[in-house]
């Protein structure tokens, strides 16, 4: 049996050889598409982007509010001292 495995380990040398060389070619390629593939690195800064334009629009939103709620209370003093300049001057 040794001798039948000894008579073709000849055949199988250079089929490693091959495979060793595909592997490393294989790895290098991978490689070189992780180097020039900064589509992750875009990803990223658009996920970090969206998230600041997010956290903007919702400040703007509470400032919207808080203005609108702001110049209604502002309205309705100035109707109140309205009202009471008229009828200061009409009725007294």
């Amino acid at each position: 049996m040794a001798k039948a495995f000894n008579r073709f380990i000849p055949a199988f040398i250079p089929i490693i050889f091959e495979l060793m060389r595909q592997f490393r070619r294989d790895t290098n390629h991978n490689q070189n598409i992780k180097k020039n593939d900064k589509s992750q690195e875009k990803l990223g800064t658009i996920e970090h982007l969206l998230l600041r334009l997010e956290k903007k629009v919702q400040f703007n939103r509470d400032v919207y509010v808080k203005s609108f709620s702001q110049l209604r209370i502002w309205l309705a003093v100035n109707s109140v001292i309205l009202v009471a300049i008229a009828v200061k001057l009409f009725f007294f």
